[in-house]
């Protein structure tokens, strides 16, 4: 997880299984908010940062890896799957 972000701890927050904040690996030293930021009256968080990555990008990918494999038939499932795997990891272990 980038150090120049703050973490949140997501304790009873409904956003923290999607939330960079939260999903991210903390590295080293890392700031985090004192109380939790999200708003259970209006259900929303103004500090959510999504961590899953877009449809487009995980299609790129999963296009590359198709090609780099050889364009096998049957494969797009794996691909696309081995592609959204390697985004979301790339996205919280950086």
């Amino acid at each position: 997880m980038p150090s120049d972000i703050t973490h949140c701890c997501g304790q009873d927050c409904p956003l923290q299984d999607t939330c960079l904040r939260c999903t991210g690996v903390v590295l080293g030293r890392q700031d985090f908010f004192t109380h939790l930021p999200y708003d259970i009256v209006a259900n929303h968080c103004d500090y959510y940062w999504d961590d899953r990555p877009t449809e487009a990008k995980i299609s790129q990918l999963a296009y590359q890896f198709w090609v780099n494999s050889g364009y096998p038939q049957g494969n797009a499932l794996a691909h696309w799957l081995q592609a959204r795997t390697q985004l979301i990891d790339n996205l919280r272990n950086s």
